[in-house]
């Protein structure tokens, strides 16, 4: 039935399958761990939990810390590689003039309006309710050093100015439309396992030298999470070189295997680092400097985010090319959902606040409502609003 409604009559056209649920998994989790991190005691790494009424048992976060935190590194590097992947098609298909403007439209204006409308207007009313921000609206916000609160919404912000320094770039080098009367094309040479090693390494090396100055988790004027960009700039770039290795319709079979067998490696060794970190109470050196926790983070967060990436992008391609139940419509609601989850999350924690129940079951209740309300909220506004499905 919805794949006959008007939001989804162009949209379908011409996609491929996998990356589609590959988005929606990869948004669903997204929305999940942030729904839990609202209830994390140790560190406020997501909004809710500067006013949160309760937190998970020590136990349970060591635990999740282990399991999820390493798989957690490269979702948002797989982002990036996709949209990487797909950026250089983009161009030549549409031109330099309305690239630009379709990038502004799409990430500019959700950005824009999120970080200086909704999302300020938001935590205010979420802080000042509960005494974490007892001053005036303005006081709270346009006095504090000139800082923003992006949000989960950086993502879109970094992928503004990736997009848009590449579409400059390109037009520098000489236009952004293949030459029609190139009939016998140059065949790009194959990236193998040794290249991705190689720049895995770089990622490490340079995000060391990037958290001297910006330490994983600081705030900055910008707020658009500095300490990540070594190794989203990398992603991106991967992508926008594998776009003409066609990988958007299969990575080589060899890669993928290769990069599963030291993702796997990778994961396991940085279970067994999160676990000695935080049994030595050293957690706060993970996060940037001259430490061995510091050094070894940036190490085993690079491998994963370069071969998890690719890995993940494999075996996407192999075991989700198969429509999912109501696919389309939750292809389509996915960046509606990645842009709304914070005040579907928030609203559900708000509901559940003055229930005395156990921090993991609300966890779970605000993970599961999170990410069903986030999908069912955008595909709400994406198939009733006109104007607004032109832009999420």
């Amino acid at each position: 039935m919805v794949a006959h409604t008007p939001a989804l009559a162009g949209w379908t056209t011409d996609r491929k399958t996998y990356l589609d649920n590959l988005k929606v998994v990869l948004i669903a989790a997204i929305i999940a761990i942030h729904a839990v991190l609202g209830y994390v005691g140790s560190d406020q790494y997501w909004t809710y939990a500067d006013v949160q009424e309760t937190t998970l048992h020590p136990v349970t976060e060591a635990v999740l810390a282990v399991v999820v935190v390493p798989f957690g590194l490269f979702m948002i590097a797989l982002l990036f590689l996709v949209a990487g992947l797909l950026t250089p098609s983009s161009l030549r298909r549409k031109g330099g003039r309305r690239f630009v403007v379709d990038r502004l439209v799409r990430l500019g204006i959700p950005f824009a309006a999120f970080t200086f409308v909704l999302w300020p207007a938001t935590t205010y009313a979420l802080y000042h309710a509960f005494g974490a921000a007892p001053g005036s609206f303005w006081d709270e916000y346009l006095s504090d050093e000139g800082a923003i609160d992006t949000g989960h919404l950086w993502f879109l912000g970094v992928l503004l100015i990736f997009s848009l320094g590449y579409a400059g770039l390109r037009a520098l080098l000489g236009g952004t439309r293949r030459d029609a009367a190139e009939t016998t094309p140059r065949t790009p040479r194959a990236i193998r396992l040794a290249h991705l090693g190689g720049l895995a390494a770089a990622v490490a090396g340079v995000t060391f030298l990037v958290r001297l100055a910006f330490p994983y988790g600081s705030e900055s004027a910008t707020d658009l999470n500095l300490w990540e960009w070594p190794g989203c700039v990398a992603l991106f770039g991967l992508g926008i070189v594998a776009c003409d290795r066609d990988w958007t319709t299969r990575v080589p079979s060899r890669l993928v295997r290769g990069s599963g067998i030291i993702t796997i490696v990778a994961a396991i060794t940085a279970a067994g680092f999160l676990f000695l970190v935080m049994q030595l109470g050293s957690t706060d050196l993970m996060w940037g400097g001259w430490t061995w926790p510091a050094i070894t983070l940036d190490v085993i967060e690079s491998a994963l985010m370069v071969f998890g990436s690719v890995w993940l992008l494999g075996t996407s391609q192999r075991h989700l090319a198969r429509p999912l139940p109501a696919g389309a419509a939750l292809g389509r609601s996915a960046y509606g959902a990645f842009l709304l989850q914070g005040f579907v999350l928030i609203g559900l924690a708000l509901a559940l606040r003055w229930l005395s129940l156990p921090a993991e079951l609300k966890a779970l209740v605000v993970a599961a409502g999170g990410v069903a309300g986030s999908f069912a909220l955008a595909w709400l506004l994406v198939s009733r609003v006109r104007w607004l499905s032109r832009i999420i």
